[in-house]
């Protein structure tokens, strides 16, 4: 029987998510909360807010709130408050949050090769571009 798609994507999902797990944490990286690699990409081009950030990533702003918060923590990014309105704060890359950036997509190349040389580099392109029609509210 064929497995479900939905199965086959979650499971892989989980597989790249505990690999690049691994791999932070054997570079010296052991206090990244999982979606930290999510809300940098998305805080790459600040400044921008919590909110605009909870929309690029499909989550509520109370869930982008507490990922927020656990990064500006560990001294990832930094929340700075709006003249214009004292409710809502930019959020900006620290230097360690740039550093971490650069390792975490270093690490998703290396993944994507191995991939490659399994399914061919075609293959994954392929995949890439058929998810992100499907998925066009996925972050660039």
């Amino acid at each position: 029987m064929t497995p479900p798609l939905a199965r086959l994507l979650v499971m892989a999902g989980r597989r790249l998510g505990d690999q690049l797990s691994e791999r932070l944490e054997a570079k010296g990286w052991r206090d990244v909360p999982p979606p930290a690699g999510y809300v940098l990409l998305a805080a790459r081009g600040g400044p921008t807010t919590g909110g605009e950030i909870a929309q690029a990533l499909g989550m509520t702003k109370q869930s982008a709130s507490k990922a927020l918060d656990q990064l500006e923590r560990r001294g990832f990014i930094q929340r700075t408050s709006i003249p214009q309105d004292g409710r809502v704060r930019n959020v900006e890359l620290t230097p360690r949050g740039r550093e971490l950036l650069a390792v975490l997509e270093e690490i998703d190349l290396e993944l994507e090769r191995e991939w490659a040389a399994v399914i061919g580099a075609e293959a994954v392109e392929s995949m890439r571009a058929a998810l992100s029609r499907m998925l066009p509210e996925a972050p660039r």
